[in-house]
């Protein structure tokens, strides 16, 4: 996923930048990238995007005209797909926006383009039977005040995900857990490339989920599953590693009512997606 976007000027500086993710080394990358812009300059690129790694993150550039592009994404994002997007981008901005005096302060309407050539969707289903913890997981992944109250969901309900995680306009599912609604399981995680399987840690409530992993692979074969083991913090809770082996998936601990658990399992997501997309370009 598109973690920033840059565009440079021929002398390094910069003319548009914007950020997906937040990021604690935000001044040295654009030191990385000024020098890199200076180094471009020697070399030919004969106008094709190319990459190089650098710590956790994948940097593709290309050059055109006197103006660098550069993308910071993640390792595991498919090299065919980013050099298209930035195709897209440089094509955009050398045609609409390139020849402006000033475009660093004259770029009305840009900006929603590059939103549409970065922003991709990705659809993650969360899955289990009622009273597990499904709806409250969704209120504490999106920072809201978490339910007192328990509250069945019914049918469906679509909510997207925080900025945390990145470039992706996740749009989370958070499917009935009660078996009336069994029947429309399969059509809803359809498309998923995520989806999260909800327990509430209990043995009964675990071997039940197994169905669900079986319904999962069934319909949605290549998406990345991952087991949740909630209510941690009752005595009669089965350990995650426990509750992983008997689901046969990777599986991780929440207290959904404990807000402490907040940017771990929007790290869980995340590393999800990535992982997902990995496998998928090895298939």
């Amino acid at each position: 996923m598109i973690r920033s976007v840059y565009i440079l000027g021929e002398q390094g500086n910069i003319v548009y930048s914007k950020d997906y993710a937040k990021s604690e080394s935000a001044e040295s990358i654009v030191e990385f990238l000024v020098n890199l812009t200076q180094f471009l300059r020697t070399v030919d690129l004969e106008e094709k995007t190319e990459f190089m790694n650098l710590a956790a993150q994948r940097f593709f550039y290309a050059v055109k005209g006197h103006f660098t592009f550069v993308f910071v994404a993640d390792k595991a994002d498919d090299s065919s797909q980013m050099e298209e997007k930035m195709e897209q981008l440089v094509d955009i901005f050398i045609k609409d926006f390139s020849e402006l005096p000033d475009p660093a302060t004259q770029m009305d309407g840009f900006d929603a383009k590059v939103d549409e050539i970065a922003v991709t969707m990705v659809k993650v289903a969360i899955l289990g039977y009622a009273g597990v913890g499904k709806t409250t997981t969704l209120h504490l992944l999106r920072g809201e005040t978490l339910p007192l109250v328990h509250d069945p969901t019914i049918g469906v309900s679509i909510k997207k995900l925080p900025e945390e995680i990145s470039t992706a306009n996740i749009v989370l599912w958070d499917l009935a857990g009660q078996s009336r609604f069994s029947i429309l399981w399969a059509k809803m995680v359809a498309n998923a490339q995520v989806v999260i399987i909800v327990t509430d840690s209990t043995l009964e409530n675990v071997l039940r989920s197994k169905k669900l992993v079986q319904l999962v692979k069934d319909e949605v074969p290549d998406a990345k599953v991952i087991g949740i083991a909630n209510k941690q913090d009752l005595p009669t809770a089965l350990t995650p590693e426990r509750v992983g082996q008997i689901l046969a998936i990777p599986t991780y601990e929440l207290v959904a009512i404990d807000i402490s658990y907040r940017d771990r399992l929007i790290q869980i997501i995340r590393r999800a997606i990535l992982e997902g997309k990995a496998e998928a370009a090895a298939a």
